[in-house]
C-alpha cells in the first residue's frame, strides 16, 4: 500500500511542470525544471538503481532519436510547402472542387485539416484549413473554431510520434496500441465534425448535412481501425483523412455538380505528398511481407521518408534553390524549440519509470479502485491540454497508467489508448494552439478575434469527448 505523502512527492515533477505551462512558462523551461526536480527527488527518496538506468536508456534512447527526426521532418516539409506555394495551390483547388459552404466545412474538419495534421503535425494544420474556411464566408472566429476541431487524427499527427512513445513506455505493441486509439477515435470525428457544422451554420442549417458528416466519420472510422491493424499505424491517420476527402469530393461531384479537375498545377504540388505516402506504404508492406527485424525496420520509419520528401520537394515543386538554405535554418529554429521541449518531456518519462516514481503513483491511483479507470482519459486529456501534444502527455503518464492498469487487473492497452486518445483531442484547446488559429483568421493582425471567443467552444467540445471516453475505457478495461 502506498502512502500518500510518498505519492504526492513522486508526483512533484509532474506538478512542477503542469503548473509552470499553467502559468504561461515557455515548455522548454517547464520541462526542464520538471526533469531536475525528478532528479531532485530521485535522490532523495526513489534511488535509481544501475539496471533500471541501462534497461530505459537502451529502450528510450532511439524513441528519442527517432522523433526528434520525425519532428525535424515535420517541420522542414511544412515550411517548404507554405514556401513553394504548393499549399496555396491545394487550397484553392479545393476552392473550386466543393462549391457548397457546408461540405466545404466537412471537407477541412474531416479531411483537409486532419491530413496535414497527420503528415506535419504541431497544429499546422490549422494554417491549411481556415484559409479556407474563411474563403466560404466564416468569420475569423469561427473559421478559427472550426478549423481547431478539424485536428481530429491527432495520435497519428506527425505520422505518430506520440503513440510510439505511448507504447515504448508502456510496453504494448505499437500496432495494438494504435488500434485500440483508433477505436476510441470514433467519438472525437462525430463530436468534432457535427460541433463544427452547428457553430458554422446553426443547427438549422447545419441539421440537412448532419447525415453526411455522420456517414462520412464511420467510414474514416473504419479505415482508421483498419489501417493501423493490417497495415501501418504511422501512415493510418493519412488513410482515413484521404478516404474523407474523396467520399466529401464525390459527394460534391454527385450532389453539387463540383467539375473540378486534377490537373496542371495540382499535380504537383500534391507530388511531396506523394512521395511520402508511396514511400512509407511500399516499404511498410515489404517489411510485413518479409518478416524484416532490427536495422532493416528502420528503411520503413515516419522519420526517414520525412527526410527524403524533404530533400526531394524543391526539384519536385520546381522551387528555387536559393531560397532552400534559408528554409532550413528557419525550420531548425522551430525544430530545436519542440524538439528539445519534447526530448525533456521523454526523459522525465524516463526518469520517472527507472526511479519508480511511476510505480508509487500507480500504487497510490489503484487504490482509489475500479472509479480510476473513468479517470485516465482525464489525466491523459489534461496532459495533452498543458503539454500541447500527446506525446508530452504520454511521456509523462504512460508508465503509471500502465501500472495502475495491472493492479487493478485491467487492460493495460485499453487503458493506455483511452489516455491517448484524449491527449489526442485535448491539444487542441492548448493556448499555443489556439493562439495559432486565431493570428491565421485575423490575418496576422493581432486583437481582432477574442481568445475566448474560439477557447470557449473548443474546450467544450473536449470535454464532451473525455467524458465519453471516461466511460468507454470504465467500460472496457
Amino acid at each position: 500500500m502506498v502512502e500518500w505523502p510518498m505519492a504526492l512527492l513522486a508526483s512533484t515533477p509532474i506538478v512542477c511542470a503542469c503548473a509552470l505551462l499553467a502559468l504561461g512558462v515557455r515548455s522548454s523551461i517547464a520541462a526542464s525544471a520538471a526533469v531536475l526536480t525528478a532528479v531532485v527527488v530521485s535522490v532523495l527518496a526513489f534511488p535509481i538503481s544501475a539496471a533500471s538506468a541501462v534497461e530505459v536508456i537502451s529502450s528510450l534512447g532511439p524513441v528519442v532519436i527517432e522523433v526528434l527526426l520525425i519532428i525535424l521532418g515535420g517541420v522542414l516539409l511544412g515550411g517548404l510547402l507554405r514556401a513553394s506555394g504548393a499549399q496555396a495551390v491545394i487550397s484553392e483547388w479545393i476552392e473550386k472542387a466543393c462549391s457548397n459552404p457546408q461540405r466545404a466545412v466537412l471537407l477541412v474538419v474531416l479531411g483537409i485539416t486532419a491530413f496535414a495534421e497527420s503528415v506535419t503535425g504541431f497544429g499546422l494544420g490549422v494554417i491549411v484549413g481556415i484559409p479556407i474556411l474563411l474563403h466560404f464566408g466564416l468569420t475569423p472566429a469561427r473559421a478559427a473554431t472550426v478549423g481547431l476541431l478539424g485536428l481530429t487524427s491527432g495520435a497519428w499527427g506527425s505520422l505518430a510520434p506520440g503513440t510510439l512513445v505511448a507504447a515504448e513506455l508502456g510496453n504494448v505493441s505499437f500496432r495494438l496500441l494504435g488500434t485500440w486509439s483508433a477505436v476510441f477515435n470514433l467519438p472525437v470525428l462525430l463530436i468534432m465534425s457535427l460541433t463544427s457544422l452547428v457553430i458554422a451554420f446553426g443547427f438549422r442549417r447545419a441539421a440537412p448535412y448532419m447525415p453526411h458528416a455522420v456517414g462520412v466519420s464511420l467510414l474514416m472510422w473504419g479505415v482508421l481501425i483498419g489501417f493501423n491493424y493490417f497495415i501501418s499505424v504511422p501512415l493510418a491517420g493519412v488513410a482515413a483523412t484521404l478516404a474523407g476527402i474523396a467520399t466529401t469530393l464525390a459527394i460534391a461531384r454527385i450532389r453539387d455538380g463540383s467539375r473540378a479537375s486534377f490537373r496542371g498545377p495540382i499535380r504537383r504540388a500534391v507530388l511531396p505528398y506523394t512521395v511520402l505516402i508511396v514511400g512509407l506504404l511500399s516499404t511498410s508492406l515489404l517489411l510485413d511481407a518479409f518478416d524484416g527485424e532490427g536495422l532493416v525496420e528502420y528503411v520503413a520509419s515516419p522519420a526517414l521518408w520525412l527526410l527524403i520528401t524533404c530533400a526531394l520537394t524543391p526539384a519536385l515543386v520546381n522551387m528555387p534553390g536559393r531560397r532552400v538554405p534559408r528554409l532550413l535554418v528557419e525550420g531548425l529554429g522551430a525544430w530545436w524549440t519542440i524538439g528539445y521541449a519534447t526530448s525533456a518531456f521523454l526523459v522525465l518519462g524516463g526518469l520517472l519509470s527507472a526511479s519508480g516514481m511511476s510505480s508509487a503513483m500507480a500504487g497510490f491511483a489503484a487504490q482509489l479502485g475500479q472509479p480510476y479507470l473513468a479517470m485516465i482519459p482525464l489525466i491523459g486529456g489534461i496532459g495533452g491540454f498543458i503539454t500541447g501534444s500527446n506525446t508530452g502527455s504520454a511521456a509523462m503518464f504512460s508508465t503509471s497508467t500502465v501500472q495502475a492498469a495491472e493492479q487493478l487487473d485491467s487492460s493495460r492497452l485499453i487503458a493506455l489508448a483511452g489516455q491517448n486518445a484524449a491527449a489526442s483531442v485535448t491539444f487542441m484547446s492548448a493556448a499555443p494552439r489556439v493562439t495559432l488559429a486565431i493570428t491565421v483568421a485575423d490575418g496576422g493582425q493581432r486583437g481582432t478575434t477574442p481568445f475566448g471567443s474560439v477557447f470557449r467552444p473548443v474546450v467544450l467540445a473536449n470535454v464532451a469527448v473525455v467524458a465519453v471516453l471516461g466511460a468507454a475505457v470504465f467500460l472496457l478495461a
